[in-house]
């Protein structure tokens, strides 16, 4: 793992694996391989038209998106697609990211991960408050089961790693005492706690799966109410502006401007584009108008 070479002795490694068909059924609808592969667009069913012959048609998407159609998670963890059929090789991927990682999570058993999660990192509960922003419901929904078992024979690599890594965990659960359990059920009656005071109504999902939400008029100020409500690419986009906002061309600027203002119509609570600086700069916030970076 490269990260070894950087990072300081004593690091935590940790990541997160999901079930192969919802991770499938996510990359092909976030990054768009029906717009990708031009023979599924007149489809109405996509998946079906690209099961009947999966592997000519990955070969048609570009190179950004080649690599995401089948065993992306694996291959994000490091094992060449040309090993996929190369059952040693998946083997020895996942004892070497059973030696690597201290900690491999299930975002099917997220509560009780994230309980895991800050008893390793020796955290506090409150650190663990997320706020759900999408959902595969719609397009998970839309797929009969032989497109399901196609979707896990041609992910195989993948059901393999999250099989180990599931059934890995619900060792360590399985091993816990009466107080994890009542953690993971208080962190649930936090986060419902915490959502009930934020957000005033959850709104229609927009884009395939994406989810919005309100502020409460007592909140419509707090500043980790709108983080938490703001997507990862958003964040991203944000922190990038922070880190390289003396370097970057006006263009880069004006394009995450473009995107925040564009989703900030079906997500109202999320971060706006005048509460960049505040967020990312809190100590320097009321010297600064919110328009300057």
């Amino acid at each position: 793992m490269d990260a070894l070479r950087i990072m300081p002795d004593g690091t935590i490694f940790t990541t997160l694996l999901r079930h192969p068909v919802d991770q499938f059924l996510s990359v092909f609808h976030n990054h768009g391989i029906k717009e990708e592969i031009r023979n599924l667009q007149p489809h109405h069913n996509p998946y079906e038209e690209f099961f009947r012959n999966p592997k000519r048609l990955s070969l048609m998407a570009s190179d950004a998106v080649f690599h995401l159609i089948q065993n992306s998670m694996s291959f994000d963890l490091g094992l060449n697609p040309l090993q996929f059929k190369n059952e040693t090789a998946v083997d020895e991927l996942i004892k070497r990211l059973d030696q690597e990682f201290h900690f491999v999570m299930i975002i099917e058993l997220l509560d009780e991960c994230l309980v895991l999660l800050k008893r390793l990192m020796c955290w506090d509960l409150q650190h663990m408050i997320y706020v759900k922003l999408s959902v595969n419901n719609e397009y998970s929904a839309s797929i009969s089961p032989e497109i399901r078992e196609k979707i896990l024979d041609w992910n195989s690599v993948d059901k393999k790693l999250y099989d180990h890594f599931y059934k890995k965990l619900q060792g360590i659960i399985s091993e816990q005492d009466e107080d994890f359990h009542k953690e993971v059920a208080m962190l649930k009656q936090i986060n419902a706690d915490f959502w009930r005071e934020c957000y005033s109504k959850v709104l229609p999902v927009f884009d395939g799966n994406k989810i919005g939400y309100t502020l409460q008029d007592t909140h419509s100020d707090n500043r980790t109410c709108k983080i938490l409500a703001t997507d990862d690419v958003t964040q991203t986009h944000v922190i990038g502006l922070k880190q390289f906002k003396d370097t970057l061309p006006p263009s880069d600027i004006l394009m995450v401007r473009n995107h925040m203002q564009n989703l900030n119509k079906f997500n109202p609570a999320m971060l706006k584009w005048g509460d960049v600086y505040k967020a990312l700069d809190p100590d320097d916030a009321d010297t600064l108008p919110y328009d300057e970076l």
